[in-house]
C-alpha cells in the first residue's frame, strides 16, 4: 500500500479535484504513458453488435451450476450434528450449508456481462472503471477459506493414505460395473444409511464433485480425494484461490467465445454445427455478484437473519426483468455498489471498522483482519487446471481504497509451486490500514486521463457513452451514462474541451465518428465533472448566451459536442442543441475558452454538414425514446 497527498475526484464525477491524504494500492504505474495499454474489447462483443443467445446456435452449458437433490439436502442435514466442529475448524462449514440455496439462473443477465469481460486483466470493464470478482466475492459468497494448503496437496500420513485408499478401491468397483465412474447420484447411494467408515470422507468428495469442482458428466473426481481426507480430519484447505481461478478461466472462455462466434456470424461464415462450451466452475456466483453490486439489475432479495449464511440472501429469488441488460450495465454509475458487503458485516466474516484503523504487523494478526489484507494483495491463484493472475490493484475501490493508475506485474505461473509461493509470501507491510466501511473511495486525476488513454481507442466502447442532460437551473453537472445502442460516436477533428459541462443541453452524436489521436490530457465525462459552481451558468443564463450567439454577425461553425473534458478549468461552455426548428438545430454551435494543462488557451473547432446534422437529430430522437422507455422500466 502506498500513502500520499493527491488530488482525488469521484469515480461518478460529481465532485471537483480535492487534495487529501489518499490511500493505493500496490503496484502503481510512474506514468499514464508507462504502459501502452488498451483493454482487449474486441468490437464484434461490444454493444453496437448486438449478440442474441436465444436466436443463436451457441449453447453454454453450465456445468458448475448445481441445484440440491433431496438425498444430498438429507444427507447434509444427517451428517451435520455429528461433523459441524469439524468443518467449521476446516473452514467449509458454510460452503458446505450454502448448498441447499438454489439460485435461479438468469442467462441473459450472465451473457451482457461477460461481454464486458477482459481476458488480460481479469476485470470487467464498464465505462464508470474496472471491476471484478475478487477473493472477497468468493470468500463472503461461496464461503470459501483462503487459508491453508493448497488444492495440490498430497497425503503424507499412512493412516489417511489407506482411507483415500478405500475410497479409490470403491470408485474402481462401480467404475468396473457400469464401464465408467460413478456418478455422484450413485455415489450417494453407495453410502447414506449405510454407516461406512469412511462415510465422511465420501460425503466431503461428493460435496467437491458437484459444487466446488464438478465434472461436466456428473461423476466422482478421484483427484478430490486427498483434499476430501484432509478435509475430514479438520486440515484447512485453501480453496478461494482455487475456486476464483477456475472463475477467470471460465470468464475468459466465455468472453472468447462470444466473440468468435460473432466474428462467424458477421463474417457469413457461421456453423451450421452448434457451438457448445462447457463451463465447470460455480458460475452462479458471477450472477449473485451482479445482483450484490449493480442495483438496477437486483431483484428484491430475502431478508438476513444474524448468522445466516449471505447466499441465502438469492435462496429462489427471481431474476428482475431487464428489457436491456448492456443498458443497465453501460448506464449504472450512480447505481454500481464498489462495497455492498459492508451492509451486512457482521454476517459475512470480514474486517469493516466503523471508523479507520491502522495496526501494527504482527504473526499472530487476527484471522478476519488478514483475510482482508490477503484479497488486497496482487497474487497468482493456483487451481486445478489453471493458475490465473489476480490483480485487486486495478479494483482497489472495491475494498475501500483508491484507485490510482494501475502498474504492471510479472507474472509467477511457471509451475504451481512457485504460483503458490506467490500467493503465501510474507507480509513486508510494516503496518496495516483498514478504512472505514462509511468511506466512499475516488480515483485520481491523472487515473481519469489513463482510463481515456486506455479504454477510449479505437476498440473502446466507452464511445459509446454521452453525457445525461443536466436539468435547467442546476448549479452543478451531474453526468450520468447512458448507452448508444447502435449508433458509435465520431469525432471529425477532437475539440478541445477544458473542464467543459453540458449545462441545459443535450449531447448529439455524429454518424462516422472516430476517435483518432485522443489527447492525454482528455477525461472520460462519465468519471469526472471537474467544473467550480461558479463556471456553470444556470439555464436562462445559458440560453441567453446561446441566442446572442446565434445573432452574433460572425460566421458560425457547427461542432460536435465532444464527450471529453480535460483536468483543467474551462471558463464556459455554451451550446445549442435545444431548438425546436429543424432550421435553428442545424446552425447550432458549441464554442469553448479552453485553459490545457500547459497553462495556454487553445481553440478547436469541427465542421458539420446539413445532412449530418440532420442525421444528429433524428439519432437523437430515438436515443430519448430509449432514455424514456429506460426511466420507465426504473
Amino acid at each position: 500500500m502506498e500513502m500520499r497527498e493527491c488530488f482525488m475526484l469521484s469515480p461518478a464525477g460529481d465532485s471537483e479535484p480535492t487534495l487529501r491524504t489518499a490511500h493505493f494500492l500496490k503496484p502503481i504505474a510512474n506514468s499514464i504513458h508507462e504502459l501502452n495499454f488498451h483493454f482487449n474489447l474486441d468490437p464484434s462483443s461490444s454493444s453496437c453488435s448486438v449478440f442474441e443467445p436465444k436466436e443463436c446456435s451457441l449453447k453454454i452449458n453450465f456445468n458448475g451450476w448445481r441445484y440440491p437433490q433431496t438425498k444430498w439436502v438429507r444427507w447434509v442435514d444427517q451428517l451435520k450434528p455429528k461433523y459441524e466442529s469439524v468443518w467449521k475448524i476446516a473452514g467449509i462449514y458454510e460452503p458446505i450449508m450454502s448448498t441447499k440455496s438454489r439460485i435461479m439462473k438468469n442467462q441473459d443477465l450472465l451473457y451482457g456481462v461477460v461481454e464486458k469481460w477482459c481476458c488480460e486483466t481479469n476485470t470487467f470493464v464498464f465505462p464508470f472503471g474496472e471491476a471484478t470478482i475478487t477473493l472477497e466475492d468468493v470468500m463472503v459468497l461461496g464461503g470459501y477459506s483462503l487459508f491453508g494448503d493448497p488444492v495440490f496437496t498430497s497425503l503424507q500420513d499412512q493412516e489417511m493414505k489407506e482411507i483415500e485408499k478405500k475410497l479409490v478401491d470403491i470408485e474402481r468397483l462401480e467404475r468396473s460395473k457400469k464401464g465408467m465412474a460413478p456418478s455422484t447420484s450413485m455415489w450417494m447411494d453407495i453410502f447414506i444409511d449405510k454407516s461406512s467408515e469412511i462415510e465422511h470422507e465420501a460425503f466431503l468428495v461428493t460435496w467437491l464433485s458437484i459444487f466446488v469442482f464438478p465434472h461436466k458428466y456428473y461423476v466422482v473426481k478421484t483427484c478430490l480425494f486427498p483434499i476430501a481426507v484432509h478435509l475430514a480430519r479438520g486440515n484447512t484447505i485453501a480453496l478461494a484461490p482455487a475456486v476464483l481461478a477456475s472463475l477467470y478461466k471460465d470468464l475468459s472462455l466465455f468472453k472468447e467465445t462470444i466473440v468468435g462466434f460473432k466474428k462467424c456470424s458477421v463474417g457469413g461464415d457461421r456453423s451450421p454445427m452448434v457451438w457448445e462450451v462447457n463451463l465447470q466452475s460455480p458460475f452462479y456466483l458471477v450472477q449473485v455478484w451482479v445482483w450484490e453490486r449493480f442495483k438496477n439489475l437486483q431483484p428484491q432479495p430475502k431478508m438476513l437473519n444474524k448468522g445466516d449464511h449471505v447466499l441465502l440472501r438469492w435462496h429462489m429469488v427471481k431474476a428482475l426483468e431487464t428489457d436491456d441488460v448492456r443498458l443497465a450495465l453501460e448506464s449504472a454509475t450512480d447505481d454500481f455498489l464498489w462495497r455492498p458487503y459492508v451492509r451486512y458485516a457482521d454476517n459475512c466474516g470480514m474486517f469493516y471498522p466503523n471508523d479507520e484503523v491502522s495496526v501494527p504487523f504482527k504473526k499472530d494478526l487476527d484471522k478476519q483482519m488478514l483475510s482482508f489484507v490477503l484479497c488486497l494483495r496482487v497474487s497468482e491463484l493456483v487451481g486445478f487446471e489453471t493458475i490465473e493472475q489476480y490483480l485487486p490493484h486495478r479494483v482497489a475501490m472495491q475494498f475501500g481504497m483508491d484507485q490510482d493508475v494501475p502498474g504492471y506485474v510479472s507474472r509467477f505461473n511457471e509451475t504451481k509451486e512457485l504460483a503458490w509461493k506467490n500467493y503465501t509470501r510474507p507480509l513486508s507491510d510494516t503496518s496495516l490500514y483498514f478504512p472505514s466501511k462509511f468511506f466512499e473511495a475516488d480515483v485520481s486525476t491523472r487515473y481519469t486521463m489513463w482510463w481515456t488513454k486506455s479504454v477510449l481507442g479505437p476498440q473502446g466502447f466507452v464511445k459509446n457513452v454521452v453525457p445525461r442532460k443536466k436539468n435547467v437551473g442546476s448549479s452543478k453537472c451531474s453526468p450520468v451514462a447512458e448507452l448508444s445502442l447502435e449508433f458509435p460516436l465520431k469525432l471529425v477533428d477532437p475539440v478541445t474541451l477544458e473542464k467543459s459541462c453540458d449545462d441545459g443541453s443535450k449531447t448529439s452524436k455524429g454518424e462516422n465518428i472516430v476517435y483518432d489521436d485522443v489527447p492525454s490530457d482528455f477525461i472520460p465525462k462519465v468519471l469526472t465533472s471537474m467544473l467550480s459552481e461558479n463556471s456553470v451558468e444556470d439555464g436562462s443564463k445559458a440560453e441567453k448566451k446561446v441566442d446572442a450567439d446565434a445573432s452574433s454577425s460572425q460566421p458560425q461553425k457547427h461542432d460536435t459536442p465532444s464527450p471529453l473534458i480535460s483536468v483543467e478549468d474551462c471558463k464556459h461552455v455554451s451550446e445549442d442543441v435545444e431548438s425546436k426548428d429543424a432550421n435553428e438545430s442545424k446552425e447550432a454551435r458549441m464554442s469553448s475558452d479552453g485553459i490545457c494543462e500547459s497553462g495556454t488557451r487553445e481553440e478547436s473547432y469541427s465542421t458539420l454538414s446539413e445532412e449530418s446534422i440532420a442525421e444528429l437529430e433524428r439519432r437523437i430522437s430515438r436515443l430519448e425514446k430509449v432514455h424514456a422507455k429506460l426511466k420507465a422500466t426504473r
